[in-house]
């Protein structure tokens, strides 16, 4: 437990220069410190060593007070204290408190991590939600008003009461302040804007509070009406149980009852989104005034006030959502007839059934016989029968609206002819009359004796929804005609979604019914922000009629509330080109940029691989260099989802004019400038010395960079542990499916196992790319069984569970494979399946190589800190490496060859089918003389490295004779063979070895390598490199050990591909190249700790950008210009053919990369590499 205690100090010279700076400034706070308690702070990042502050501790305090400071593990810390921070916590005016902790805030409050996409905004996403939540819309924190911030300059600070009245903090920064009398005589050394801020503190949490105010009392008027709800909905559930005969079916009003509890579970849901991002809000709008004000207000203020509030407890949400499911799964086993134990029913309710008695029963399972079998003769008797009973009009309304969708209309016409039934009547569940009901249904008798009789057309069900809506919702064309001429004024109604009966017709792709309702002026643009927009929801839809239609009569153009203007709506979810045409025609910019990152449809087209649209797009002459609001073009975006044909596309339109984008400067993350710009151009993003953002009242200061950059030697491996990875696939219709669509559309999936040192885990649904992979190290596979238990988003009541027993992770003969398992419900009754791909990494089987004898490699980045990456700033690498194609034979050696077949006598026979004896054989036959090579390796390979790939791809040699043979002096890289799943079937390698046996067996030849060659020679080693284009083996490879990295290869974006063939093979062609997006191979590399990639030179030079999100991500990045052409002749003659203008610069190096792998087999890394 940490010690937080208030500490006087004497003067605190920290930093001699930085004190005699700003005496020389004029500043007279330095002496000040003495008696002054200080602020809280989080000390945190490398630049104060931590023994440092250990012996100013000791030097500054007295022993009490340095004993007062606790200092958990250092592991937990990291090696380092901020100077900066530290000196700027001890700042007179923050606080009264000094509190160092060895825990570090957020990893963004370090080093703020560049997006390497562009993430939705939270301002877009609240505003998003209130379209989402209508009925919410204006309860929500005004979150515009209080934290959409433009950071002040201290010296352009706007004195004449302009500000926007709705920005608070920047008009609040913008008022002059009035010092205080004691202070008159005091020189002002804080910036203006911050002084302004701290004077209007009261007035900018008074705001606040009001806000939170709002929030919480309509969330307590939520909570009591959700409470009543759920208790009407229980107590109809005993009714129901209660009055049931035994062994008989469920009671007609069985349907709307458990609608009723899913209606109450979907709105229930929207009450806790409505909380949780109005608990977010708060916390970003303190950040907010934290950061402009330079306080440290945001986490008191949050625990002391906005934690306390009743909106955020959870617990009351959590009661309501676990009590409604309980009782919906007991209301559907019971309708099932299965013998449940229920509550008994409260006294009354009791009463009520009592006063029925049997009696009513029978008659009411006589009235659904007779109407099931059709006897109208029984029905008649049973109305006749029914006059005596004293709630007889009661129970015949109730049964002719459950008989509404199921019986015939002469059933449904003796019942109104009884004259029992009040056609008036609704529903006390779901609120519908027998207009809802038969529009619904489509039954036109009731629906016109509903008309006939004056049933009025405009009452809304508990969905807000009005006949017409359900008539559109449905495709009635001729009820929507009927409806609309009776209530013409019903058109622009809307439900507890702001759905229009055109917005339903629309959704639904109803055209005929979208049709009548426009040909009755319906409403084609919002009337208000929180209106959804017809024509947007249209092109999203992709209802090139209903678009058609809608321009005719004349729809604006508008932005949504994510700022998507409908061209983004057609380029990134359409499959309709024509559309963008038709908007064209209608005047809709098709260079529009959204209000979201400054992205014009093409951007929408590249990155969602919209081939088509992105086509139309090119054809229709949009701009193709346009750049996003972080300087990027569509290009980029398309080679980070790995879209090819997009990529081709763009290539081919910007070849005709434009060179590539110019290359990126690594250091600072910039474009180089052309001539006569100015690097302050180009740095919009960072604030003025003197500005609001980085001003703070301490003068500048230089600190010099870290001694020792940050290194990571090798990375985390498997010693005793076994690696599971589980793999979902996105989306609605990916892993997760539910029999019944759309029956649990808020959820969370729940996975953990029995073993007690598991964490469990949590995914939302459906899932999101960021969330499909979950990973586990466990002791072995044995007692490893996951369980996987669905629960509501907010609840704790289990609603379908499923397990994987421990045999599906156990098989012997793969390390990788596919499951799919039925999910049960408490009842155990199967309602869904769980789809989910999984692999198995096992430690590596024999003797690792011991780090203490046999160093790792490292790699050096700029990060601040271990939870960064940074970019890399040097590394173990360097110099060349012999590519070497590594496979292994039926009997589990590895060898040396190319391709994943061997030719003998024209039959292609795959490596994995041959022994090594018959291996060697083949290569005999082919002239191969095993004794010339060897000598070959001995005597010249050190000489000619290019010789000897070329010689080595066919040498049929096993790996071991090549490393017993090729002097140390040779460094190899190891190209790994492994076939993809695709390609094991189509070769039908039914021999193929394992993942893991396969990587054991190439290891265990490096290992005894290494160790044989320390002995020989102890001051001298080898450097062996890892690559391959299957990333199944790069795992298992780089899980296996810690002493050799990894590099996984990626084919994407070759110059073949973008100059349509036009370009050359490497040296030798090798099997097994395979491509995936940019975006998929930086994750793996990153999350399974791979050295980097290796990408194609040609995709990095048509996208240079590429370069610095790879690097940034903490990965080595080498160029692989494999299919590079060597001689002049060759490039003159591709230069003549070449009509993309590949040839003018795919051959040269792309800035920054950190090596480059040659078409002649050298793999070659930069002796230093350069930031």
């Amino acid at each position: 437990m940490e010690v937080h205690q208030k500490i006087k100090l004497d003067t605190f010279d920290i930093g001699g220069r930085w004190l005699a700076r700003r005496r020389e400034r004029g500043r007279t706070d330095c002496d000040d410190w003495a008696g002054r308690s200080l602020p809280s702070l989080a000390c945190k990042a490398p630049f104060f060593q931590s023994s440092s502050l250990d012996r100013l501790l000791e030097s500054r305090f007295s022993p009490k007070s340095a004993a007062a400071f606790r200092f958990p593990s250092r592991r937990s810390v990291g090696p380092a204290i901020s100077f900066l921070q530290l000196a700027d916590a001890l700042h007179p005016s923050r606080g009264s408190s000094l509190v160092l902790r060895s825990t570090p805030r957020s990893p963004s409050e370090l080093l703020p991590p560049r997006p390497i996409l562009p993430t939705e905004k939270f301002g877009k996403q609240i505003q998003r939600r209130q379209l989402d939540l209508p009925e919410y819309a204006a309860s929500f924190v005004n979150y515009k008003a209080l934290k959409k911030v433009r950071l002040c300059d201290s010296h352009a600070t706007d004195y004449r009461g302009q500000a926007d009245s709705r920005q608070l903090i920047k008009q609040l920064s913008a008022t002059p302040t009035i010092p205080a009398q004691s202070a008159a005589g005091e020189p002002q050394n804080v910036p203006e804007a911050q002084a302004a801020l701290r004077a209007n503190k009261e007035v900018f949490f008074f705001r606040l509070e009001r806000e939170i105010e709002k929030v919480n009392a309509f969330y307590l008027q939520k909570e009591a009406e959700f409470s009543l709800r759920l208790r009407t909905l229980v107590d109809k559930k005993r009714v129901i149980q209660s009055r049931a005969v035994t062994n008989s079916k469920a009671p007609a009003n069985f349907v709307a009852l458990f609608e009723g509890f899913q209606q109450f579970d979907g709105d229930l849901n929207k009450l806790q989104q409505f909380v949780e991002i109005n608990e977010t809000a708060m916390s970003k709008i303190l950040k907010k005034w934290d950061k402009t004000s330079k306080s440290r207000m945001k986490e008191l203020y949050l625990h002391r006030a906005v934690e306390v509030q009743p909106c955020f407890n959870r617990d009351v949400l959590r009661d309501l959502s676990d009590r409604a499911t309980t009782a919906r799964l007991e209301l559907e086993a019971w309708a099932e007839g299965e013998n449940i134990q229920f509550d008994a029913a409260r006294p009354a309710d009791r009463m009520v059934v009592q006063s029925f008695g049997p009696d009513e029963d029978d008659l009411d399972m006589q009235i659904l016989q007779s109407a099931t079998t059709g006897n109208l003769q029984t029905l008649r008797e049973w109305t006749a029968k029914l006059q005596s009973s004293p709630d007889a009009r009661d129970r015949a309304t109730r049964t002719f609206l459950a008989a509404i969708n199921e019986f015939s209309d002469d059933v449904l016409q003796v019942l109104l002819e009884s004259g029992l039934v009040d056609v008036y009547a609704e529903d006390d569940i779901n609120e519908r009359n027998c207009l809802h009901e038969s529009a619904i249904s489509g039954r036109e008798f009731v629906f016109k004796a509903g008309l006939a009789a004056g049933v009025d057309i405009s009452r809304s069900d508990v969905y807000g929804r009005i006949p017409l809506h359900y008539a559109c919702m449905h495709g009635r064309v001729e009820m929507v005609r009927e409806l609309l001429a009776a209530g013409p004024h019903t058109v622009d109604m809307m439900d507890h979604d702001n759905f229009t009966p055109l917005i339903h017709s629309i959704v639904k792709n109803q055209l005929a019914c979208a049709e009548q309702v426009l040909c009755n002026n319906a409403r084609i643009d919002p009337a208000s922000e929180s209106d959804h927009i017809p024509l947007n929801l249209a092109c999203q839809h992709g209802s090139l009629p209903i678009v058609k239609m809608l321009l005719e009569r004349r729809a604006k153009v508008l932005p949504d509330a994510e700022g998507l203007y409908p061209q983004h709506m057609v380029a990134r979810a359409s499959q309709s080109p024509q559309l963008l045409l038709l908007l064209k025609q209608h005047g809709a910019d098709l260079n529009q940029r959204d209000k979201l990152y400054q992205w014009t449809p093409l951007f929408h087209a590249a990155s969602e691989g919209c081939v088509d649209c992105l086509r139309t797009l090119l054809e229709l002459g949009v701009d193709s260099d346009a750049i996003d609001e972080k300087g990027l073009a569509a290009m980029y975006y398309a080679a980070w989802e790995g879209h090819l044909e997009c990529m081709l596309l763009l290539w081919a339109e910007r070849a005709k004019s434009k060179p590539p984008q110019r290359p990126l400067d690594i250091m600072n993350g910039l474009k180089l400038q052309g001539p006569g710009a100015t690097v302050d151009s180009q740095m919009t993003d960072f604030a003025a010395p003197d500005s609001m953002d980085t001003a703070d009242g301490i003068p500048d200061l230089e600190l010099p960079p870290p001694i020792i950059p940050l290194r990571r030697y090798g990375h985390n491996f498997l010693d005793k542990k076994v690696f599971v990875q589980i793999l979902f696939e996105p989306g609605s219709a990916g892993s997760i499916l539910f029999d019944q669509a759309g029956r649990h559309p808020a959820a969370r999936l729940t996975i953990s196992s029995k073993l007690s040192d598991l964490i469990p885990r949590t995914v939302m649904l459906p899932i999101q790319e960021d969330s499909r992979i979950i990973s586990f190290q466990i002791d072995n596979l044995e007692t490893f069984a996951v369980d996987f238990e669905i629960f509501p988003t907010f609840g704790s009541k289990v609603i379908a569970k499923t397990v994987a027993l421990p045999v599906v992770f156990k098989a012997e003969d793969s390390s990788t494979g596919s499951c799919c398992l039925p999910l049960f419900d408490p009842r155990l009754r199967s309602i869904g399946q769980l789809r989910f791909g999984f692999q198995v990494i096992k430690p590596y089987h024999g003797d690792p190589l011991e780090i203490t004898h046999f160093a790792t490699y490292w790699k050096a980045t700029s990060a601040v800190d271990s939870e960064h990456n940074g970019l890399v700033t040097g590394s173990s690498l360097t110099g060349d490496h012999v590519q070497l194609f590594v496979q292994l034979t039926q009997d589990g050696v590895p060898i040396l060859h190319p391709r994943f077949t061997v030719d003998h006598h024209g039959i292609e026979i795959p490596v994995c089918h041959l022994t090594l004896a018959q291996f060697r054989a083949i290569g005999a036959e082919g002239g191969v003389d095993r004794s010339e090579m060897i000598q070959f390796l001995q005597t010249r390979a050190v000489e000619d490295l290019a010789q000897a790939h070329r010689v080595l791809a066919t040498s049929f040699l096993s790996l071991k004779e090549v490393f017993q043979h090729l002097p140390l002096g040779v460094n190899v890289n190891l190209s790994i063979l492994y076939p993809s799943a695709a390609e094991e079937r189509a070769l039908n390698m039914t021999s193929l070895l394992d993942v893991n046996s396969f990587a054991d067996a190439i290891l265990t030849d490096v290992f005894d390598h290494a160790r044989v060659a320390r002995e020989n020679s102890p001051d001298f080693m080898r450097s062996v490199v890892f690559t391959s284009y299957n990333p199944n083996i790069c795992i298992a490879l780089n899980w296996k050990q810690p002493n050799y990295p990894i590099l996984l290869c990626n084919d994407l974006g070759q110059i073949r591909d973008l100059a349509r063939d036009v370009g050359s093979l490497p040296d030798i062609d090798s099997s097994g190249r395979a491509s995936m997006s940019i975006k998929e191979s930086a994750r793996i590399a990153q999350s399974n700790n791979f050295m980097g990639l290796i990408c194609r030179s040609s995709l990095l030079n048509v996208v240079p950008a590429l370069v610095e999100t790879i690097k940034e991500l903490g990965l080595v990045l080498v160029a692989d210009t494999s299919d590079e052409v060597e001689s002049p002749e060759q490039k003159d003659a591709l230069t003549a053919t070449d009509t993309m203008g590949v040839a003018e610069w795919a051959y040269r190096m792309p800035d920054g990369v950190n090596g480059v792998m040659k078409a002649n087999g050298i793999l070659r890394f930069n002796d230093t590499i350069d930031m």
